[in-house]
C-alpha cells in the first residue's frame, strides 16, 4: 500500500527554521566547511533525530526497502548509514540490505552521462550536436511538411541544450502511447491505420516489449515534433541523454558503457555500478518485481543504470574533491543553466537544483545539487552540498514507495544537517579564525565575533586609530569624504581563492537598518531586492588592493583541523595584525 503525502510529511514533523532576511551574505558558503563534523554534538544530535525518523518510516514497510547515507568528504567513514530489508524480497536477490547492495537508480544516471560528455577531450558543451553526429540531420526528412512547428533542428541545439534540458525536443522515444495494448479509442483517441502502427517504434523494454536500439531512434524519432526551439524553456527528455550517449561512444571509439567504466567508475572507485544487469544476488528486488531485468536499450543512457549507496557517496564526494574535472570545470558544473517557474528549482547540467532560504538560522539562500531518478519502483536521491562539503545518498525500492517519498526523506535529511554543520562550522571557525588580532605598532585593532547572523561579525575594526566600518563610506573613488550612508555593520565572509598557508576573505559593508532595508524591498517587484552584495564587493581599492580584502595565514593543519590563523594581512591599508593569544 503506497503511504500519503500527509502520512510523510507527519513523520517527518520537524519544523522549517524561519527565514530571517538580516544580513546579505555573498551566494556559497559563509564559512568554511567543518573538517570533523562528526565529531560535533550539534551533528550527532542530527544524526539521532534522522535515525529515529527514518525508523518510524520503514517500520511500515513490509516488502519495501530503503537505504539512506551521509558523508563528508573531510571524513573517512560516512556520517551514517541506515539501511532497511523489510519482510519479504524476492529470493533471487539479497537478504540483507547493506551498503554494498545494488538498487536501479533511474534518472541519476543522467548525472554519470553528463560527466561522461564533460570528460570527452577537446569536445564544448557549446558544439553543436551535430558537430558529432551529423547524421541526426536526416530525420527531417520524416516530416511530411518541414518547419518550425513539425521539425527539430537539430543544428541548433547544442551538447549543453541536451544535457540541461533545454533542447526544446520531447520526452521520450518509448512510451508513445500506442505501442501498449490499452482501450485508448475509450478515452477519445482514434483508430490507427496499418500505416500508422507500422511507423510506431514498437519497442520500450518494458511491458514485454523489446528495448528501443540505436536503429529505431533514427528510424521513426524524426516524427516528434519539437517542444519548444531550443533554450526557450527547460522541458525533461530522456532522449536527450540517449543521445548524449551516441555522442559519448562517436567521440570516444568506445561503448558508452566502457567510457564511463575509465572516466567514472573507476576513478570514484565505484565497484558495484553499471549499466548492464548485475548479478541478482547483489540486487534489491522486491517481491514480484517487474523492472528489475527491464534494459532501456538507447536509453540506458537516461535511465538504465545500478548502483550502490556506497558507489553514490564515494561518486558524489569526488565530484567535491575534484577527481573528475580540474576545481574550475568543477564549479562550473556546479552552477544553474537555467530557471523553472518554481521559486525553489533551478536547473543544472543535469542537476535539479533546490534553493532554500529556511534550512539556517541566518535565512540566507543555500543551494542542495541534486539528482533524482524513477525507474518502475526503484526510486532515488543523490544530493550534494558544497557549501558544507557533504553527500546524501536516498535509495528505495517496492510498491511502498514513491518519488515523493525520496524527496521528503531528503528534505528531511538536509533539515537536520544542514544547521548542524552551521553549528560545527561555527565552532571550528572561532577556534580557526576568531577573536582579536592587533598591531601595536599602527595603534590598529580587528575583532571578529560570531552570532546568530553568516559569516563573522567585525565587532571593532581600528587601522591608525580610524574607525573602518563607520568611515566605509568615505572610501570612494571621489575622496573628500563624500559618501553620506550610514554603514552600521561589517561581516567577513571566506572566498576559495588560496595560496600554499595564506586564505582571502572578503568583507561586506552593510548600509541602513533593518528597516530601511525592508522599506526598499516594498516598493521592489522581486523579493530581497536591497541584497546586492555581488555587486557591492571589490568596489574600494587603494593601490590595487581593495579595502573589504583582507589574507590570513594559518599554521600547519594538524590532522581533524585545517591550520590555525596566526595573523591577518589588511592589504589596502599595508598593515598585518598578528592574532592576539
Amino acid at each position: 500500500m503506497m503511504l500519503t503525502t500527509n502520512l510523510l510529511l507527519a513523520l517527518a514533523s520537524g519544523t522549517a527554521v524561519a527565514a530571517v532576511q538580516q544580513h546579505c551574505p555573498p551566494l556559497g558558503p559563509v564559512l568554511p566547511a567543518p573538517v570533523n563534523p562528526s565529531a560535533n554534538p550539534a551533528v550527532s544530535a542530527a544524526l539521532s533525530a534522522i535515525n529515529t525518523k527514518f525508523q518510524s518510516l520503514v517500520s511500515k514497510f513490509n516488502i519495501s526497502a530503503a537505504s539512506i547515507a551521509a558523508t563528508s568528504i573531510h571524513e573517512d567513514k560516512p556520517l551514517f548509514e541506515l539501511h532497511y530489508t523489510p519482510p519479504s524480497l524476492a529470493s533471487r536477490g539479497v537478504q540483507k540490505v547493506d551498503s554494498n547492495s545494488i538498487y536501479r537508480i533511474g534518472s541519476l544516471s543522467k548525472v554519470f552521462t553528463a560527466l561522461a560528455v564533460l570528460k570527452l577531450c577537446k569536445v564544448d558543451l557549446d558544439d553543436t550536436v551535430t558537430k558529432y553526429l551529423p547524421q541526426l540531420k536526416d530525420l527531417k526528412k520524416e516530416q511530411e511538411v518541414n518547419n518550425d512547428i513539425t521539425t527539430v533542428h537539430w543544428d541548433q541545439i547544442t551538447l549543453g541544450a541536451l544535457a540541461s534540458h533545454m533542447a526544446g525536443i520531447g520526452a521520450d522515444l518509448a512510451t508513445d502511447l500506442a505501442d501498449f495494448p490499452a482501450p485508448w479509442t475509450a478515452l477519445g483517441l482514434p483508430n490507427l491505420t496499418t500505416t500508422q502502427d507500422a511507423e510506431l517504434p514498437h519497442c520500450a523494454g518494458l511491458f514485454g516489449l523489446p528495448p528501443c536500439n540505436e536503429t529505431d531512434f533514427y528510424a521513426t524519432f524524426g516524427r516528434r515534433p519539437p517542444v519548444y526551439a531550443p533554450f526557450t524553456n527547460p522541458v525533461y527528455s530522456n532522449i536527450g541523454f540517449a543521445i548524449l550517449g551516441l555522442v559519448v561512444e562517436a567521440v570516444s571509439n568506445q561503448t558508452f558503457t566502457d567510457f564511463v567504466q575509465t572516466q567514472v567508475f573507476d576513478v570514484a572507485g565505484m565497484n558495484g555500478s553499471s549499466l548492464s544487469k548485475p548479478d541478482d544476488a547483489r540486487g534489491v528486488i522486491p517481491v514480484d518485481d517487474g523492472w528489475w531485468n527491464a534494459s532501456l536499450g538507447v536509453e540506458g543512457p537516461a535511465g538504465g543504470f545500478y548502483s550502490t549507496t556506497s558507489d553514490l557517496l564515494a561518486f558524489g564526494s569526488a565530484i567535491l574533491t575534484n577527481k573528475f574535472l580540474a576545481p574550475v570545470k568543477t564549479r562550473k558544473w556546479l552552477k544553474p543553466v537555467t530557471f523553472t517557474s518554481s521559486h525553489g528549482f533551478a536547473m543544472g547540467a543535469p542537476w535539479e537544483i533546490l534553493r532554500s532560504d529556511s534550512v539556517t538560522t541566518d535565512g540566507r539562500v543555500v543551494n542542495f545539487y541534486t539528482k533524482s531518478g524513477d525507474v518502475g519502483e526503484y526510486h532515488g536521491q543523490l544530493c550534494l552540498v558544497p557549501d558544507y562539503d557533504f553527500v546524501i545518498s536516498v535509495l528505495v525500492a517496492g510498491s511502498e514507495t514513491s518519488s515523493d517519498m525520496t524527496e521528503i526523506m531528503l528534505s528531511q535529511i538536509i533539515k537536520e544537517l544542514a544547521p548542524a554543520f552551521e553549528q560545527a562550522g561555527k565552532a571550528q571557525a572561532q577556534t580557526d579564525f576568531g577573536g582579536s588580532y592587533s598591531d601595536a605598532a599602527s595603534n590598529s585593532t580587528l575583532v571578529l565575533s560570531l552570532d546568530d547572523g553568516p559569516g563573522f561579525a567585525v565587532s571593532k575594526w581600528i587601522v591608525r586609530g580610524v574607525d573602518v566600518v563607520a568611515n566605509y563610506p568615505k572610501y570612494n573613488a571621489g575622496g573628500g569624504g563624500g559618501g553620506s550612508a550610514t554603514v552600521t555593520t561589517a561581516r567577513l565572509y571566506p572566498t576559495n581563492l588560496e595560496a600554499g598557508n595564506q586564505t582571502s576573505w572578503r568583507a561586506v559593508f552593510e548600509s541602513g537598518t533593518l528597516q530601511d532595508r525592508d522599506a526598499l524591498d516594498a516598493q521592489l517587484i522581486y523579493p530581497q531586492g536591497s541584497c546586492i552584495t555581488w555587486s557591492s564587493m571589490d568596489r574600494s581599492v587603494y593601490s590595487y588592493n581593495a579595502i573589504d580584502n583582507l589574507v590570513f595565514s594559518t599554521d600547519d593543519a594538524a590532522e581533524g583541523n585545517r591550520g590555525q590563523a596566526s595573523a591577518v594581512e589588511l592589504r589596502a591599508f599595508q598593515v598585518t595584525l598578528q592574532r592576539d593569544v
